[in-house]
């Protein structure tokens, strides 16, 4: 049995009304530009905080640490695709939030304030709220591509209610990684 698990913070998106309309989005991906490997519904979510193979006698120390965080919940837009590092070339598409996103910042800032004492560094690189909905293989055509992205940038995908972060475990597959819930906060 191993002693590590492949961990993460994140916000799960589980209004299925939500969940077809970011369907919608993907199927509107142009697939003959890109060739990509869609998300699956039950893994997209608002990763807060990445946190590696971590040891299972620590996720009861980041639980206890995590445990004060207080969760208002709160209403974010979904609105927007994007793609990481940019759209003529992109590895990962996203959806983005419009309405709230200083909300997840603030709490992915207090997570990160939060996780110090057990030695875990903020990350250096600036975050941007997003879910990942697809997975870039190799581009055929980065202008389509890239006209693809830009004409969904703008498009309100719908509306969710954040009321807890979830600590989840990704067990990478052959065919996907599957995740699970091992507690929550809120």
């Amino acid at each position: 049995m191993s002693t590590t698990v492949r961990a993460f913070l994140s916000i799960d998106i589980e209004d299925q009304s939500l969940l077809s309309q970011i369907h919608n989005i993907q199927q509107q991906l142009d697939l003959t530009a890109a060739k990509m490997k869609i998300v699956k519904s039950e893994n997209i979510h608002f990763t807060l905080r990445f946190l590696g193979d971590t040891p299972l006698t620590i996720l009861d120390q980041i639980h206890t640490c995590l445990d004060g965080i207080e969760i208002n919940p709160f209403e974010i837009e979904v609105v927007g695709v994007g793609a990481f590092p940019n759209k003529r070339h992109p590895r990962i598409i996203w959806i983005g939030v419009a309405h709230n996103a200083s909300k997840i910042l603030d709490l992915k800032n207090e997570i990160d304030s939060s996780l110090i004492e057990l030695n875990y560094q903020p990350e250096k690189r600036k975050y941007t709220p997003h879910a990942t909905i697809a997975r870039v293989r190799h581009v055929k055509d980065s202008k389509r591509i890239a006209d693809n992205l830009e004409s969904l940038a703008n498009e309100v995908i719908g509306a969710m209610s954040i009321t807890k972060i979830k600590m989840m475990k990704s067990t990478l597959t052959p065919t996907g990684p599957i995740y699970e819930t091992l507690w929550h906060i809120g």
